[in-house]
């Protein structure tokens, strides 16, 4: 029981904490990379920023609500030349509620939670086929049992994948809407060290709670046989994978930017080349 308690644990926060904290920070890394190709890419920032940056701060607000901390200050979009901070959240809590302070876990991941989710939800608006495609591959991910979850996760998205780059959605012109929009979220609800910053004493408060619960529900499976520890685990997972599956959108759209990035970058390469070495010959030939 003890290393089923361990077990459970660990899969609990993996699938939880661990990974909107991972697909964070992966899609953080990712938009890096893309400015980082196109030669820093403030003008691209601050354009996209102006969509992206309120759905950014937005999200903090509304957890900040949720979770009984006051919004002392906040800035949903700004052009700060000084600092280059295009928005922020700034807001107080009461230290001795544990609710209050778990609830700084959410704040400081909810770009990642509602951003997905608002794609997903102008997908389901303005590309219905692909968002049936993505709801689809998302549940073939959630009946995945046991040690096929990794692998469940995988296929949900590539399928996901499949479903929303599918050359049939080009043919719907709200669809045309859509992607400009979902690159401009995707751009800027990634996790800032702020962000982090925010959720870590969070995310430390949800597992001494994942830990209580899990202790009582193995208590009371020792003693009455009722698999208590078993389905709760089980119910986490499954929401865990659900929302593992949705996060993909985001780190999906950033890594097809990202690829559209370094091709363009590479094609001005080789036509500068190209150019350079034209430049060459006709001057070996004056």
């Amino acid at each position: 029981m003890v290393g089923e308690f361990f077990l459970s644990l660990f899969l609990q926060l993996l699938f939880t904490v661990g990974a909107v904290t991972l697909f964070g920070l992966l899609t953080h890394f990712v938009n890096m990379a893309f400015y980082k190709t196109v030669g820093g890419g403030r003008a691209i920032c601050y354009a996209t920023g102006v969509i992206g940056t309120p759905i950014h701060e937005g999200s903090h607000a509304l957890m900040c609500l949720l979770f009984g901390h006051r919004i002392t200050e906040i800035k949903l979009f700004q052009i700060d030349e000084e600092s280059g901070v295009l928005g922020y959240v700034r807001h107080t809590y009461n230290p001795r509620s544990i609710y209050s302070r778990a609830g700084n876990f959410f704040i400081g991941v909810a770009p990642v939670l509602l951003g997905n989710a608002v794609i997903l939800l102008l997908l389901f608006i303005m590309a219905r086929p692909a968002f049936d495609g993505v709801i689809s591959a998302v549940s073939d991910g959630i009946s995945a049992d046991g040690a096929a979850v990794a692998e469940g996760i995988f296929t949900a998205i590539g399928k996901s994948f499949v479903a929303i780059f599918s050359p049939l959605n080009f043919a719907n012109g709200w669809y045309w809407l859509f992607l400009p929009l979902a690159f401009c979220i995707s751009l800027h609800v990634d996790l800032s060290p702020a962000d982090v910053k925010c959720g870590v004493l969070g995310g430390v408060i949800l597992a001494g709670i994942f830990a209580a619960l899990d202790l009582v529900c193995a208590i009371v499976q020792s003693y009455s046989g009722i698999p208590a520890l078993s389905a709760v685990t089980g119910g986490v997972l499954k929401a865990g994978v659900t929302m593992t599956c949705i996060m993909t959108l985001s780190l999906l759209f950033s890594l097809v930017l990202l690829a559209i990035a370094a091709i363009a970058r590479l094609i001005v390469r080789l036509i500068r080349g190209k150019k350079a070495a034209n430049h060459n010959e006709n001057e070996d030939g004056e």
